[in-house]
Order: C-alpha cells, then sequence, then structure tokens
C-alpha cells in the first residue's frame, strides 16, 4: 500500500521509555525507515540520549530548543536538524505547542517495538 494518512495511526500517549510525558507519537514504518509524528506540550524537556538510528526533525509548528552533541540552537517551522547515529541529543520545547515530524533510518527498534505493544492492544 503506497498511501496512508496520520488519521489511521494510532497515537501514543503513553510515557515510556520512548515518550517522555508531555509528548505523543504517531510512527510508522516504510522499507528502511520511520517516521513519526511528535506532538509536545509547552515547556517538556526530554533529557539527552542517543540511539543507532539516524535521524532528522523537521519543525511543524512552534519551536523546540535541540541540542545535539555539543551544539544548541532553536528551529521553528520550516527547519529542521539532522542527528547522526549513536550522537547524544535533547529536546526542549519552549512555551508553545509543538508539532514535529521525524525521520529515522535505519527504524528505531525500541519505537517498533512500542508500536507492536499498541497493536496488541488494538490502538492507542
Amino acid at each position: 500500500m503506497p498511501f496512508f494518512s496520520w488519521k489511521t495511526i494510532p497515537k501514543d500517549v503513553k510515557e515510556g521509555n520512548t515518550l517522555p510525558a508531555g509528548m505523543s507519537r504517531q510512527a510508522i514504518t516504510l522499507g528502511d525507515v520511520m517516521i513519526s509524528l511528535h506532538e509536545a506540550f509547552p515547556n517538556l524537556k526530554c533529557k539527552s540520549h542517543k540511539h543507532p538510528s539516524a535521524q532528522i526533525t523537521y519543525m511543524l509548528k512552534g519551536k523546540l530548543r535541540m541540542n545535539i552533541g555539543k551544539e544548541e540552537q532553536v528551529i521553528g517551522p520550516g527547519e529542521f536538524a539532522y542527528v547522526p547515529p549513536n550522537m547524544e541529543h535533547s529536546i526542549e520545547s519552549l512555551e508553545e505547542y509543538v508539532l514535529a515530524l521525524d525521520i529515522f533510518s535505519p527504524p528505531r527498534a525500541d519505537i517498533e517495538a512500542r508500536l507492536k505493544e499498541i497493536e496488541k492492544q488494538g490502538g492507542s
């Protein structure tokens, strides 16, 4: 199936290993990439972490302060950031709602495991 809609992809809102409190995620794996639509409420702080997947974060709404390695920048709509594999990074939403599209390559195994849990539960 080559066409998809976010309306049909379950939304994960459960705080856990891959999702901090105050954030939601819809994700799908398509071949060698995973795309995730992340929402974050204002003033969310995601602890520093790393994963073996490269990540591109493209901002749709709001602003994020991103720390990637030793670099920090605030990015907003139309801007994007690249996180190399195994690079420490963190985010902080500022005083507004954030909507960001993340692309992971290869797909993150930890998120795929969470998607399987959601599927077994019959949705979000």
